[in-house]
């Protein structure tokens, strides 16, 4: 999809003549990962859920590209591309039997790694009003987010033991695609500042989650990795919301804030040879975003 998304942008200028906006954009967020699944029904003695998985405070920065062209009086094509690193967080793994008694629960530390995302949307102004200072329109897109997590060491507060935290124990990637359906806003507050809002309704996102636990390697336990995978259908919620000011001719600064929530309840878990259902598995990251953006 990524592929596809970028000879869109390739694309872009030969949309015909309207205007145009490209930037780029800095992203300061914070992010949250929890995925479980059910054991019960294979294991009676298990709990349901069987295992929760909990990747959180993922504090990243990010970096963005993005255009847009106007094209045929009221329609737009837009597009974004946006790659950063996640600086650290934590990784809580919890295990539990029958009535949801705890049985293990340890957890490592999450030095990085990366954050990649791609986007392109086609929409159509509805409504204007005082020569254009405020439009609504509404718009329909593809979206890809994806996310690797490194985790090192292990403590036990379950369990018992430890694991030193100079030991890969675990490295996650969650990617999800989606389509998008939502509205795009925009009010001129006085003649040089306006205010940009994108509110995105997800009815339908794919997820596949990997996991290579690099401590159960062998044939006798999960193997080689990635050794848990897991597979689902969601849905969601994207929002941006952002102040532009005009800083000279053609140029503007803006500052805004961001939030992404994605969660599936419907898929399933596959591990050693064995089948389990999915029961929830859920991406949010949020934070503020800074941007500069050339208008033609």
């Amino acid at each position: 999809m990524c592929r596809a998304i970028f000879l869109a942008f390739l694309w872009l200028p030969a949309v015909a003549l309207g205007q145009v906006e490209a930037g780029i954009r800095y992203w300061l967020s914070t992010g949250e990962t929890v995925r479980s699944h059910n054991a019960q029904e294979a294991f009676p003695a298990f709990g349901n859920p069987t295992s929760v998985l909990t990747y959180e405070a993922l504090d990243a920065h990010t970096f963005e590209f993005y255009v847009q062209r106007r094209f045929a009086e009221r329609w737009f094509v837009r597009g974004n591309a946006g790659l950063g690193w996640v600086r650290g967080g934590s990784f809580d793994d919890e295990d539990y039997f029958a009535g949801q008694v705890k049985f293990s629960d340890s957890t490592s530390v999450v030095r990085g790694n990366r954050i990649s995302y791609a986007g392109i949307d086609v929409g159509r102004e509805i409504w204007t009003l005082g020569g254009g200072s405020t439009t609504v329109g509404l718009f329909a897109g593809l979206h890809q987010w994806s996310e690797r997590l490194d985790a090192y060491g292990a403590v036990f507060t379950v369990g018992g033991g430890t694991i030193a935290g100079s030991v890969p124990v675990i490295t996650n990637e969650v990617t999800w695609t989606s389509l998008r359906l939502g509205i795009a806003a925009s009010a001129r507050v006085n003649p040089r500042t306006r205010l940009t809002l994108d509110l995105a309704w997800v009815p339908r996102a794919g997820v596949r989650d990997e996991d290579s636990h690099y401590l159960r390697t062998s044939p006798s336990d999960l193997g080689p990795v990635p050794n848990i995978v897991l597979e689902g259908k969601g849905h969601g919620v994207q929002l941006d919301l952002e102040v532009r000011h005009r800083i000279a001719e053609h140029w503007d600064l803006g500052v805004g804030m961001r939030h992404w929530w994605l969660r599936a309840t419907r898929g399933e878990r596959f591990a050693g040879g064995i089948t389990l259902p999915l029961t929830e598995l859920e991406s949010q990251r949020s934070g503020a975003t800074f941007s500069l953006t050339r208008r033609w």
